[in-house]
This record gives C-alpha cells, structure tokens and sequence, in this order.
C-alpha cells in the first residue's frame, strides 16, 4: 500500500503542467501590479552577470524590461534560457533581460558554474538572486513566470513562450502588447463562466480559453452560496480533461505514454499538444477548454466524474474509454537463468512496479509490462539503453524483453 502511494505520488508530479515555486511563507498579494499599472523605481538589486553586481530597474528607462522568474530546478525555466540570451543579444539595444530567483547567491553561482546546458549555450544573463521585492510586485505560485515593463508600465504578465521576436517588434512598434495573462490565484468557487440565477436548476458550459484563469484539472466542490455542487476546469488540453475526469473514478498506477492512447480522430493535435510545432502556451491558447457546471443534485466525485465525461462526449463529438489492447511493449520478467547469489539491497527503489514508471518516465522506450510484480528493493542508476538497465537488474535475476501484451489504452473515437 506504501508503494502504491508513492507511485501514484510520483505519477501526478509527472502530470503536473507547472513547475511550482518552493513552499516558502504565504505569498503576500497585496502590492501586486497589474497590466497597465505603473511600477516604481526600483533601486540597486543586488545581480550577477552585471557590473557592480548591482542593478536598478528605472520607470525613465527606453528599453523594455523582460523579468523572467524562474528556479535552479525548473527545468523549462532552464531550457527557455539559450532563447532568452539570443533574444538579449539580437536586441541589445532595446531590452533588457532579467532572470530573477529567490534563491541565495551562493546557489545560483553554482547553478550557472556547473550547468553544462548554460555552458554550451553561454547563457550569462543578467541575474537578480535573493529577491524579496520583485516577488511582491509580480506574486506568482509557478515558474517560469514572466512580466513585461515599458514606458514606466506593466504591459504584459505572461508565459515565458510569449517572449520572441515577433511581440518584442510589436511591443517597440505600437508602445503596448496584448499578451495572454498569467494567473496563478484564480479562486475556483469565484472563478465563473456562467451567470448562475438562484432560480436555474442546474446549467452547464463548455468554452474555449479563456484569459487570466488559472489552468487546472477537474475541481468539484459545493458552492455554498449558489447551494449548487460545481465541478469546473480550466484552461488546459482536452486530453487532460478526460484523463482528469477518469482519475476522480479510478487513479492511475501509470503513465499515460502515447502508445497507450489509441487516436480514432480526424485531427489529435486539436486534442493534444504536438511537441516541436509551436510553444506549449501558444498552443493551449487556441486549443485549451474551460468547463463549468451547477447541479442541485450532490452526487459522489466518482460519480459526477462521469457526468463530466458525457458532457465532453457529448459536445465534442467524442467516445472516450478504456480499453485492452495489445500493443508492442517491454517485458519486465525473471531471466531464465537467475545467478546463484541473486543481489539484494537495502535502498533504492522499492519494488518493480516503481521501477517499471521510471523506465517509463525516461521516455525514451516502449511501455513496460509488468510480469514480477516484485517486492524487493533495486538498486538501479543508469537509465540510458535498455541494456544498461538489464546489465543492473541481471544481479536481481530480472530482465527486460521486447515483446506485445495486453496493456490499457485510452481509445479517442470520433463520433460520426
């Protein structure tokens, strides 16, 4: 049961679509500045990468000011870096980027010093560590998170995909862009798509994106002061829609890996991101879909989750469902010739099911089939080839064989 929790643990990280910001003290909103507002003057924040280690963020300035939060450990924080340092060098005249961090000096000094990725890349952009005040102006719970300033005004709060070339011309030429806003501090009961009337029974909508909503999963929850239950989404993939709805009537025990999503559809890009097209973000902004609906009937979650199915279903012109299917897999299984003293360990992972998601999270490689079903702790560092994971799991009398079993697969059928 332990590891159960832990894998199902691991697998909703996994799932998460933001890297949240580090759980320091509650998040002080109060001073946070909107689009359009003015910002202060802002004096000698303490910066690496900056003569004097010291920079000032002026109202008088005539370049725009990109802040661009992030964290040592935010991997799309770092993987967006090299694109911000030729953006920086391109406009050179006309911006200023700024990394901003809470983290300590010492922390990011070393991020920098031993990142290979940033090295390659010689990314050495200014840099704002320890910051205390940025933080208040521009509150936010996930990074990366990204604040435009411009003629001494907020003129965007937004994803990090948005900052290229094409809205910095924009934003030089008309003195003001109009960008998707970021919210992380949407309130889900206040949040609303609808106009509920007391005297409606119940109603439903299904939208596309919709601006300055924070993106979620599927939330239900009783609205005390409609006397409705509501169950709502926000701003994300219709695949996330359906695999959220499905987790409130049964949670995963594994990764949701494309072999596994059988696509009877005319068009799965409208359904699922497709990765090396356009950014994520820019993607979600004409793909993304927001739901909301009022019952007075109070049913179970497991419950209303299926009402939530039907209604995609139902307007998207979809059937959604699990099914078995056979499909081409890795085998985990016991070698047929297990050593004489078969390995045991102490430490390290805590039976094959946890190991089989973690060759399933590399993804890099089929699915992984489950056979053992075993207990015992595995010792196993290097995910690189299949054959580097079968040299560590030889030592268990285990091993990996391509092969087709009956696996789960989520079936998107177009309805005609």
């Amino acid at each position: 049961m332990v590891m159960k929790k832990i894998l199902l643990i691991l697998i909703s990280l996994y799932l998460s679509p933001i890297s949240w910001a580090q759980n320091r003290e509650e998040i002080d909103r109060s001073l946070g500045l909107h689009v359009g507002q003015e910002f202060p003057d802002i004096l000698e924040l303490s910066a690496l990468n900056v003569l004097g280690n010291k920079i000032a963020l002026d109202r008088s300035s005539d370049k725009i000011i990109i802040l661009d939060f992030f964290d040592t450990y935010c991997s799309n924080c770092i993987a967006a870096m090299p694109k911000l340092q030729r953006l920086q060098k391109q406009y050179s005249d006309k911006i200023q980027v700024v990394l901003v961090t809470w983290q300590d000096r010492k922390t990011v000094e070393k991020f920098f010093s031993t990142n290979k990725f940033l090295k390659e890349n010689q990314v050495n952009l200014v840099t704002i560590y320890a910051d205390t005040v940025l933080r208040k102006y521009f509150p936010h719970k996930g990074v990366p998170h990204t604040a435009w300033l411009y003629k001494g005004r907020v003129q965007a709060v937004t994803f990090s995909d948005f900052v290229k070339a094409e809205n910095i011309d924009l934003l030089l030429a008309n003195g003001a862009i109009k960008l998707p806003i970021k919210s992380d501090f949407s309130d889900g009961l206040n949040t609303s798509l609808l106009s509920v009337d007391e005297n409606v029974i119940g109603s439903v909508s299904l939208s596309g994106y919709r601006n300055a909503i924070e993106s979620n999963g599927v939330v239900i929850q009783y609205d005390s002061i409609l006397n409705r239950q509501k169950s709502s989404f926000y701003n994300i993939d219709v695949l996330g829609a359906y695999t959220s709805a499905f987790s409130k009537i049964k949670k995963p025990e594994f990764l949701l890996k494309d072999e596994r999503i059988v696509w009877n559809v005319w068009d799965s890009s409208l359904y699922k991101y497709p990765k090396g097209t356009e950014t994520f973000d820019e993607w979600l902004l004409e793909n993304g879909i927001c739901y909301e609906r009022y019952d007075q009937v109070v049913r179970p979650d497991s419950a209303q989750a299926q009402v939530i199915l039907n209604d995609l279903n139902t307007f998207l012109g979809l059937h959604v469902y699990w099914a078995k299917r056979e499909i081409p897999c890795l085998v985990l299984q016991r070698t047929n010739s297990a050593p004489d003293d078969l390995k045991v360990t102490k430490s390290g992972l805590g039976g094959t099911s946890v190991l089989a998601f973690m060759i399933d999270y590399q993804d890099r490689f089929p699915p992984v089939y489950d056979e053992v079903n075993g207990k015992q702790k595995l010792d196993i560092k290097d995910y690189s080839t299949i054959e580097q994971i079968n040299l560590q799991l030889n030592g268990y009398g285990l091993e990996l064989k391509a092969g087709r079993r009956l696996m789960d697969v989520l079936v998107f059928e177009q309805r005609k």
